[in-house]
């Protein structure tokens, strides 16, 4: 019973009692899988950690599961389903982390490595920089690798991200949200095909952050004039790789392809 099968055992499930009836039978029936999750996160230095493709696609079917338990805390109908996800506390969804091994982290400060928009406030003060109002779900961490991102409500300046794009822009590297538009490898794809998605992988390393570190095109040696085939500059593709979405580039937020962008910058 591994991830992929835990997920579709959530989707099914109709009871009032998640965390009791379906996630610690789990946990109590897949000691192996859990044993290799935590096995990851081990895998630590100041290199990137090596995983196989098969892997890859075990930490996206993990990531998947989250991306269920996390609907809860959600609100809207994105995803076209009033579904409003497993029935799961906060203090389950914790438990549950813990118990297999990942890390569960609230960051003070704003940062998209760590967080997630899932609504943002104008503030009227002149170039305010992003101030993190409420924790909707906590971020995930399998040490220094990035399971999934907190959701958080953000206030910012319109000058530091734009309103009416930060907020509501098609969100990459989702399977399944609630709060707006997303987009992912698996979306068009038959139910087995679609879980042979790699995961993406984010890694806080030292004082770098590394984005998306499996891509083939290092951002970060292109000349800052050059376009992709979506007209973005180096700058546009780093804004949509590092959000997971524009927050204040105005272009065309639907039909983007940044899968295959990477760079790392030094965490502030």
């Amino acid at each position: 019973m591994s991830f992929r099968f835990l997920h579709d055992e959530l989707l099914e499930y109709q009871g009032q009692t998640a965390f009791v009836d379906v996630l610690i039978p789990w946990i109590e029936k897949n000691p192996a899988e859990i044993e290799w999750l935590r096995s990851i996160r081990l895998r630590t230095g100041r290199l990137i950690p090596n995983v196989s493709e098969d892997e890859l696609w075990l930490l996206y079917a993990a990531s998947r599961v989250f991306e269920l338990l996390v609907l809860r805390f959600q609100s809207g109908r994105a995803d076209g389903s009033d579904w409003p996800g497993p029935t799961i506390s906060e203090d389950e969804l914790v438990c549950f982390a813990e118990r297999i091994g990942l890390d569960v982290m609230r960051p003070d400060r704003y940062s998209p490595f760590y967080h997630e928009i899932a609504a943002l406030s104008c503030s009227p003060k002149t170039a305010q920089s992003p101030q993190i109002i409420k924790y909707h779900w906590p971020c995930l961490m399998l040490g220094p690798l990035l399971l999934i991102r907190a959701g958080v409500t953000v206030s910012a300046s319109s000058s530091v991200m734009h309103p009416e794009v930060a907020g509501t822009s098609t969100l990459y590297w989702a399977h399944r949200r609630k709060t707006r538009p997303h987009h992912d490898l698996a979306h068009g794809w038959g139910h087995n095909s679609s879980w042979r998605t790699s995961f993406r992988r984010d890694y806080h390393l030292g004082d770098t952050f590394h984005f998306n570190v499996d891509g083939a095109v290092d951002l970060l040696g292109l000349r800052a004039e050059s376009l992709n085939e979506e007209g973005l500059t180096p700058r546009e593709r780093m804004e949509l790789v590092a959000n997971r979405c524009f927050v204040t580039v105005t272009k065309d937020n639907v039909d983007q392809f940044p899968y295959d962008d990477r760079f790392s910058l030094k965490a502030v």
